[in-house]
């Protein structure tokens, strides 16, 4: 955007300079006929890449994506806001690592591993089931090893 508007601010400058240099006459208004034409091309080039159906180059959306920066920024906010529920709703300390990959277009969680301070077997099952109702998949509750 930025070459855009240094191009199309340099174009109309030249336009202007040309414009005064020329002098009166056939040759002047030929002259700022063309210049004229060169600003207006210029100015509506992004609006013809809108209806350019064909892709101009042989890179993809893809190659201007980290998708591997983004999956592990997502995981580490995820893995924040399970840390904060299972706080709230069964008032525990947790270490939560969710496991975010980006499939089919989307960023979806493909592992969830939660680790309780306190070895408590039937607190286990109840954050298992729990996290299983929310529909995380590939679930692994423990308790941190002494």
């Amino acid at each position: 955007m930025k070459i855009y508007l240094l191009t199309a601010a340099g174009v109309i400058f030249l336009s202007v300079i040309v414009s005064l240099l020329i002098p009166e006459g056939k040759l002047h208004k030929s002259v700022t006929f063309v210049m004229r034409l060169i600003c207006i091309f210029v100015l509506i080039q992004p609006i013809a890449g809108l209806f350019n159906i064909k892709e101009t180059s042989s890179a993809s959306s893809d190659d201007f994506f980290d998708y591997a920066y983004v999956c592990k920024v997502y995981s580490n906010h995820q893995s924040e806001q399970l840390e904060n529920l299972l706080q709230k709703e069964f008032d525990v300390t947790t270490d939560c690592a969710i496991k975010v990959e980006y499939i089919d277009g989307e960023f979806k969680p493909t592992e969830v591993e939660v680790e309780l301070d306190k070895n408590n077997g039937k607190l286990i099952e109840e954050i298992y089931a729990y996290l299983d109702g929310l529909g995380y998949i590939n679930i692994t509750v423990y308790a941190k090893s002494s």
